[in-house]
């Protein structure tokens, strides 16, 4: 296994060299960025990252994530997100919302300039969004026009948004990054030469770019905010999470961004800091509700009570995670924490059975109930796919508290492919699932009658009433107090049992330090507080 591992190790460090040292002879690939200079700087500060090949480095033609997380060091978003999903100054400086919640009027910040030393205008964010609209399909933020309809100029540094429909979270859609119209001058080929030669805004410049090998950044003096400590960055290319992963034990790369539960595999060779962010990544208990048995609330409340949430974040998550008490983020400023809580009580859980009609007359462990005079015994099957370790411990652990107050519990593990057909079907009585959560905010496909992820068949008209409430407030205030009358009902009806909200972290190897704060929208937001020291 070991020769295994340094053979791949050598190929990585022989395909991924390109123009290790300032002083080497470039082949025919390689070119330097506009505006650039070859780096003669000495390697002891230079931050290694990695992603992968990119089709294009234009961030708005862009379809690959962890290309896009490099290419926010270069350019700027029009609007910046806190921990808590609140938008935050980046190109857009201040914004207001129509009394109608139709159109945000958006001041840019005039010092931002372009890597050339031009401003950022007006221009340039209308130009960006019909980028996004010539984009292809699948590309990073070309869902940003599934809520915005247009962008007009009303002056040198003002824009204004229209938007298809009053929405609470639109201001979320306008986290995209913001291009020069003079440089990109309306060439829409991801792969034309002008759209692989990245001009920013941002804190990082491109410097040289050694096609599917490597490429080479520096500070930007242009930048309007803080100078980064690191002065340089190269970004290797990489195969695939494996060769990421690999790459960086090795110690050819500084950073990796992956589950926070692989903290151990890393603690353990004390080669990393770790720092945590809350992601998106939200599982849960759901009741399929077209048996007749889950139509019963308090039955779904007596789960609730059996569940251990706390024993299973300690020994499912090890702690990296955030328990929640309903479907929204406990880190975003939506989060509601006066719900209905049911904490683990078997007794409890017990009570509401026995009022519920649930006996056991034979005395045999099982509760049944007579239904129309035919007894009807408490049994139910928990859909799990069998890939993933941690829904399978949480099957396993409810099943042994499920028996224990009653129940007649099957597990079906399956392959996640069939899993997920028997979901979409609604060939389960309970689920362990989970979702990736978008950034912005609805929950109305998953709760609504009749939404397009509501595969547990859920219908409650006041519920309705809610989730549209939600959706269409408008301002802070009236958004706060509808999505909080919306969890308060959602914990009281229990279509979900919401479990957690899971952690996700760089790990940043020992020569990486200073002020590491990632968020879930940006892993390098604040990169210029990082500094670097090489080890010995």
């Amino acid at each position: 296994m070991k020769k295994r591992i340094w053979l791949l190790l050598l190929t990585l460090c022989l395909s991924l060299s390109g123009c290790g040292q300032g002083g080497q002879e470039q082949t025919e690939e390689d070119f330097t960025a506009v505006g650039g200079e070859t780096m003669l700087e000495k390697e002891t500060d230079t931050l290694n990252l990695s992603m992968r090949i990119p089709e294009t480095l234009n961030p708005l033609l862009n379809r690959e994530e962890t290309v896009d997380r490099i290419l926010k060091l270069m350019y700027l978003p029009l609007m910046e997100f806190d921990e808590s999903g609140k938008a935050c100054p980046a190109v857009a400086e201040s914004w207001e919302m129509s009394p109608d919640g139709r159109s945000l009027t958006v001041q840019l910040n005039q010092n931002i300039l372009w890597q050339n030393g031009g401003r950022v205008t007006a221009d340039d964010v209308v130009y960006s969004l019909n980028t996004i609209r010539n984009a292809p399909e699948d590309a990073v933020y070309k869902k940003v026009l599934n809520y915005v309809s247009g962008c007009t100029k009303a002056g040198e540094y003002t824009v204004v948004f229209t938007f298809h429909d009053v929405f609470s979270s639109n201001i979320a859609a306008l986290r995209f990054p913001v291009i020069s119209a003079a440089y990109y001058g309306g060439q829409n080929d991801p792969k034309a030469e002008i759209n692989l030669t990245p001009m920013g805004n941002g804190p990082y410049s491109l410097v040289s770019y050694k096609q599917a090998s490597e490429l080479m950044l520096e500070a930007n003096p242009s930048y309007h905010g803080e100078t980064p400590n690191i002065s340089r960055v190269r970004v290797k290319v990489t195969a695939g999470e494996e060769t990421d992963i690999n790459a960086f034990e090795q110690g050819m790369t500084d950073v990796l961004v992956t589950d926070a539960m692989e903290a151990g595999r890393y603690a353990d060779e004390g080669i990393s800091g770790m720092y945590q962010y809350t992601s998106n990544e939200y599982d849960f208990i759901a009741f399929n509700f077209r048996r007749d048995l889950f139509q019963d609330k308090s039955l779904r409340q007596a789960v609730a009570y059996a569940l251990p949430k706390e024993s299973l974040m300690e020994s499912v998550y090890l702690n990296y995670g955030v328990m929640t008490n309903t479907p929204i983020n406990p880190k975003s400023w939506l989060y509601e924490e006066n719900v209905a809580l049911y904490g683990y009580n078997p007794t409890m859980a017990s009570t509401f059975l026995k009022n519920s009609g649930w006996t056991d007359e034979d005395g045999n462990g099982r509760l049944e109930k007579n239904v129309n005079g035919v007894s009807k015994p408490l049994q139910a099957t928990i859909l799990v796919n069998q890939e993933n370790t941690g829904r399978v411990q949480i099957a396993s652990k409810m099943k042994e508290e499920l028996t224990a107050i009653g129940f007649e519990i099957t597990i079906d593990k399956q392959p996640f492919e069939t899993y997920q057909e028997k979901f979409i079907n609604g060939q389960y009585d309970i689920i362990v699932g989970g979702w990736k959560c978008s950034e912005v905010t609805d929950l109305t496909p998953f709760f609504g009658t009749g939404g397009s992820l509501n595969y547990i068949g859920y219908s409650n008209p006041e519920v309705d009433q809610l989730l549209e409430a939600a959706k269409t407030a408008v301002g802070e205030g009236q958004t706060l107090l509808a999505y909080s009358s919306l969890q308060k009902k959602l914990a009281e009806e229990l279509p979900y049992i919401s479990i957690a909200y899971r952690n996700q972290a760089v790990f940043a190897s020992k020569n990486i330090g200073g002020e590491i704060s990632p968020v879930e929208s940006n892993v390098f937001r604040g990169i210029e507080k990082w500094t670097y020291q090489k080890g010995e």
